[in-house]
């Protein structure tokens, strides 16, 4: 069956999206309502490049969230558009813009989208522009990690910060749309916003969101649209059964940074490993040494865990495998089937001139934490060096894991505070992690 651009038209205005085309936000922007349609490419913006790769997968409808045209206020704007409209009159192209439209579609719109796969669970509450969900207690800090951590799977290459690290949020507000309302968010009872960077007026946003003490995590627009852009495609597809494509760069700017994050790494150790608990593990799960086959299974921990895709062989070999002393029965796996699910080494190190046991890299893959594996991974590493013949052991964290540095204290592990991380610092740790503890009702 042969559609035509109306056919989209008519079925959005169905399903309660306005696209008459009386607004400068949605409607037709270049073509015909009776244009056929063979192939549909869906791309946050119809640039020249995007536009190129639709015609060549074959689409003569591009279905786009940002204005195609420039405003002209100068020659080269005038000049791009006019550019532009004689390439879409020789391809013979269509373009509709949803806009906002798409945005707050229901489980598929570009925010629904975007909070199912930063994995942030069923929102709590839809209000306007907001999604709420709720959160376990943990730090702004941890949010911008795992928010970093899933925006690194679809191209991004950061997000950025404002606000307090140590802050424990519990309720956190996504939104796509403009003009995000401080007072709103306060009595939604958001303790952290996720925004892209789209919709900030910066610098006057930036600095707003700073005096009003809102934890701010800022990821890149067109990153952040992907997983919407995404479900759109499959939806068109399923709804016209014609061949629909997401087109267009993810991110239409590189990042050059002098410096990855700046973070407080500490020390803590354990003077003794003779009286160590045994290991416990919940139905289902074994675990058992590496074997220097098993190289891959301990990096896909590191990767679900603490990377995102940059543990690989290279890494491995500077952290593990050039070192004289390296046997792979020292890293430990545990395993759910056939799938590793934490991981941890069993190192050494030398610390002014003195050897010392190293539980390295610990590791535990998102959807098994709250099983016990983070304090089972850690416990199996020191049982590792002490069959080592080392009778201590040391470990670095940072200052915002503190579910992890709870861990670690209540296996005997205490504070050793060092240059970088005098007491001062340890301090606030404790001081944040109590805080903690009484958000989870912990002792």
């Amino acid at each position: 069956m042969t559609i035509a651009v109306r056919d989209l038209l008519e079925h959005f205005a169905v399903q309660g999206l306005s696209t008459d085309g009386a607004s400068a936000e949605i409607g037709l922007e270049y073509g015909a309502f009776e244009a056929p349609v063979a192939g549909i490419a869906v791309g946050w913006q119809a640039t020249q490049a995007a536009l190129e790769e639709a015609q060549a997968l074959g689409c003569t409808l591009f279905v786009a969230m940002a204005p195609t045209f420039y405003p002209e206020e100068d020659a080269s704007s005038q000049a791009l558009n006019a550019r532009k409209r004689r390439w879409l009159e020789g391809a013979g192209m269509s373009i509709l813009r949803l806009g906002e439209a798409w945005t707050a579609f229901p489980h598929l719109g570009l925010r629904d989208a975007l909070g199912a796969f930063l994995r942030l669970g069923e929102a709590v509450a839809v209000e306007g522009p907001y999604a709420l969900y709720a959160l376990p207690p943990i730090t702004a800090w941890e949010v911008v990690f795992r928010v970093g951590r899933r925006i690194a799977d679809l191209g991004g290459q950061a997000v950025q910060f404002i606000g307090s690290r140590s802050k424990m949020v519990r309720r956190a507000a996504l939104t796509l749309g403009e003009a995000v309302d401080l007072a709103r968010l306060a009595e939604l009872r958001a303790d952290i916003l996720i925004v892209p960077d789209a919709a900030l007026d910066a610098p006057r946003d930036l600095s707003r969101f700073a005096e009003g003490g809102l934890p701010t995590v800022i990821v890149p627009a067109q990153v952040a649209a992907l997983p919407g852009l995404r479900a759109l495609a499959g939806y068109l597809q399923e709804h016209f059964g014609v061949s629909t494509q997401v087109v267009g760069a993810s991110c239409p700017y590189e990042i050059w940074a002098a410096e990855y994050f700046r973070d407080i790494h500490l020390r803590l150790r354990r003077d003794r490993l003779d009286d160590l608990p045994p290991i416990a593990l919940p139905e289902g799960y074994t675990l058992r040494p590496m074997e220097a086959d098993e190289v891959w299974a301990y990096l896909r921990v590191m990767n679900a865990s603490n990377y995102a895709g940059e543990a690989d062989e290279a890494w491995f070999d500077r952290v593990y495998r050039r070192d004289p002393e390296y046997d792979p029965h020292f890293l430990q796996i545990i395993w759910k089937g056939d799938e590793p699910v934490a991981a941890s080494g069993a190192w050494h190190i030398q610390i002014e001139g003195e050897r010392w046991g190293a539980v390295e890299w610990v590791g535990a893959v998102e959807t098994e934490r709250g099983k016990g594996l983070g304090k089972a991974i850690v416990l199996a590493a020191l049982h590792g060096i002490r069959a080592r013949g080392m009778d201590r052991a040391m470990l670095t964290t940072q200052a915002w894991r503190l579910p992890a540095i709870a861990t670690y204290l209540g296996l005997g592990f205490r504070p050793w505070p060092s240059e970088r991380a005098p007491q001062a610092v340890w301090d606030r740790v404790l001081q944040d992690l109590a805080a903690w503890k009484e958000a989870q009702g912990r002792r």
